[in-house]
Formats: structure tokens, sequence, C-alpha cells
């Protein structure tokens, strides 16, 4: 993201506005997982402007929702982007200020669909130096790998968060994290917890109808 960060920086007028807009895109996509679909249908009122947390908020088409935490550096992105790029590609007659309009728009002011959003992608990644690896899913993949390793191999967080039906999905990230297993069962006995602790630290959370006693 240096790359995007360092080439906006150094463009002027509309160029960086589109520097800015690509810049975005794949921040955007990159720390949340967010498939192609759902980004492209992202209304500024389900970021940050909308619903004050650093959240992007997918809408399924059956009307369910889920909520996608994002890093705050990138609502901070978000943010700014909402405020001095986006208006310059919103069309005449629209109102800037309307969150239910697409949070994304291009240079010839329309929102974003797959194919449009997929193809720049590509193009940004291919000039980044990513060759034939350059794709969404990549950035998605990419996601889900890192979100697996940095919170400790959290499977539960990494599904929610990516919208997987079900967790043999998500466990393929699993398999890309090389731990030892030794240092894994060592963990287990660090600090060395006492029954109380894990009484009160594991059972008190666990469903009323699980008995600790017996589970």
């Amino acid at each position: 993201m240096e790359f995007l960060r360092t080439r906006r920086l150094r463009a002027t007028g509309l160029q960086r506005a589109s520097a800015s807009l690509d810049e975005v895109i794949i921040s955007a996509l990159l720390l949340s997982g967010l498939k192609n679909s759902e980004f492209c249908a992202l209304t500024v009122g389900d970021t940050v402007i909308g619903t004050g947390n650093s959240v992007f908020v997918v809408r399924g088409p059956s009307g369910r929702s889920r909520t996608v935490y994002i890093p705050r550096r990138a609502s901070a992105l978000v943010r700014q982007y909402v405020s001095d790029v986006r208006p310059r590609f919103v069309a005449p007659g629209v109102d800037p200020q309307d969150q239910s309009h697409a949070l994304v728009l291009n240079e010839h002011r329309r929102p974003y669909e797959r194919t449009g959003l997929y193809r720049r992608v590509v193009r940004i990644l291919t000039e980044a130096g990513l060759g034939d690896r350059a794709s969404v899913q990549l950035l998605r993949h990419t996601y889900g790998y890192l979100a697996y390793l940095r919170t400790g191999g959290n499977l539960l967080f990494v599904q929610r968060q990516l919208g997987h039906a079900h967790p043999r999905i998500t466990s393929v990230y699993a398999k890309l994290v090389d731990e030892s297993y030794a240092d894994l069962a060592e963990r287990i006995v660090a600090g060395e917890p006492r029954a109380a602790d894990v009484e009160t630290g594991v059972c008190a959370r666990r469903r009323p109808q699980f008995d600790c006693e017996t589970d």
C-alpha cells in the first residue's frame, strides 16, 4: 500500500483524485476481505460515515446483513475520500451528502459494477508488480490469511468477517500457517492458570445448555 500512498502524494489535480480512489479501493478490500460484489454494493451510509463505527455493513440479496469490522485507519481513508475526493465524482444534480448513494464512484461519475471494479483492481495490482497474481481474490485471501494469523487463529472471527457459511471453508487458512505443535502444546500451560480461573473464564461463558462437568 506504500506504493499507492506514494503515487497519490506525487500526483496533482484529477490524477491525484484518481490515485486517492485507487488507494481507497485497494486498502478497503485488503483490510476487510469483502467480495467484489459486496464492495460495489456499499453505500456511504454503510461505512463509518453512516454508522459511526469502523465497519462496513454488507447487505445480502435476501435482505440480511452482516457487519464487517475494519481497522480504524481504513475508516480514516474512507472519511477522507468521502470528504475530499468523492464529491469530484458525484454526478450533477446528485446531493453528495446523500448517504444512500454508492460509496465508490468512477471518473465517469457512475457507481462501479463488478467487471469495472475487477479490471481496475487488476490494473492497480499489476502496476504494483503483482503480475499474474493480480485479482480481487488475492486481496480477499490475503485478508483471510492475515486475519487468522494475527488473531491467534480465531477461525470464528475470520468466518464471520468473510461471511463463510461453514467453518470448513474458513479452515483452509489454518493450513497456510506453519506453527510448531510442540510450541502450541507449551502455550496451554503457560502461566499455569488456576482451577478457579478456568471455571470462571471458560465455563461461565459457555451456553447454559452445556454442563461444564460432563462436556
